[in-house]
């Protein structure tokens, strides 16, 4: 198995590579040039010729223009690898110290709404296969047709207009108080849940649906199974047949589907960041669009890149856990 480990490592890195070699040159061959993003025209038009050509320099210098693109791309890799992403047009801070609060606030959310809708999909999926046609599972297969057909923005705003307009429960965006509680006390953790709570109420019914339609069918299919009948056979009781015979059978398509849905929520929870105004890649990424800041955009795309190829390695090892006919080769 590490031998297996250590040759996908190998591989996402060359894989990676080449991602970061597309990202650079796509972000490369945008019209603008960064110089002007740095020093805008309306103050170059203020600055002496001589001046303004010796800052320009300093500036191309500095952020390695003056280089090929070939060599710009390696000088952006060999800086990458020590930790150092660039400088962000909009706050003129290290990249890593601008997105590394937001990107914490985007994996905080994803993760707490991943776990809510795993709880809640896992066992209703299952109850829906096993009341296959009952009541029960007509009204869930209702209720997950009506959710994935209502778009996740609009699921944001029917959140905000029930629970923050008509009824003002919780705020109807941002994500902390005007006068926010001292960093780390327990009250500071109260007040970010309480601003979390729309967003996250929001990404859990955006993964209920599809979630709970996969489940269902993947147990129906193993229910149906040959081992499933034998260990019925056997007399043993039904809840051993469920959850350690047809659930466990049902799990590799399940545990797939958990891999791609962990992919993409991060990508998922943009638009609802951007409506509830929630400090997280969502708000960075948009902002980064706006002003063109190449540094931010490289730093986010390669960010997603690693955690996608990691999520994948962890897919692989888990199908060996899950079913141990599935050997590492």
């Amino acid at each position: 198995m590490v031998k297996y480990i250590l040759k996908r490592i190998v591989y996402i890195v060359f894989v990676l590579l080449l991602v970061t070699a597309f990202i650079f040159a796509l972000f490369r061959s945008m019209p603008t040039d960064p110089v002007d993003l740095f020093l805008p025209p309306e103050v170059q038009a203020t600055m002496h010729p001589y001046v303004l050509a010796i800052t320009i320099a300093e500036i191309r210098e500095t952020m390695g223009l003056d280089r090929s693109n070939f060599a710009q791309y390696f000088y952006w890799l060999r800086a990458i690898v020590q930790g150092d992403f660039g400088i962000s047009m909009e706050t003129r801070q290290p990249v890593l110290d601008h997105v590394s609060a937001p990107m914490l606030n985007t994996v905080v959310l994803n993760v707490i709404s991943m776990f809510f809708v795993f709880l809640i999909t896992i066992p209703v999926g299952i109850r829906c296969a096993i009341k296959r046609g009952k009541t029960f599972d007509k009204a869930a297969l209702v209720s997950t047709i009506a959710g994935i057909s209502i778009p996740g923005f609009l699921f944001a705003l029917l959140l905000i207009v029930v629970f923050a307009v008509i009824f003002p429960i919780f705020p109807i965006f941002g994500m902390q108080p005007i006068v926010p509680a001292e960093s780390g006390t327990f009250q500071w953790y109260l007040d970010r849940l309480y601003y979390m709570t729309l967003p996250l109420i929001a990404l859990v019914l955006m993964g209920l649906p599809g979630m709970i339609r996969f489940i269902r069918s993947a147990m129906i299919d193993a229910l149906n199974m040959d081992c499933v009948r034998t260990a019925r056979a056997k007399g043993l009781r039904e809840k051993v047949v469920i959850y350690s015979h047809a659930f466990r059978n049902a799990l590799i398509p399940v545990i797939t589907v958990m891999a791609g849905f962990f992919i993409g929520i991060f990508g998922g929870s943009m638009a609802i960041e951007i409506t509830f105004a929630w400090r997280g890649m969502g708000t960075i990424m948009l902002t980064a669009l706006q002003l063109q800041d190449i540094g931010v955009l490289m730093a986010v795309t390669t960010f997603y890149a690693l955690i996608s190829f990691t999520v994948l390695l962890l897919l692989d090892v888990a199908y060996t856990i899950v079913d141990p006919r599935i050997k590492f080769d």
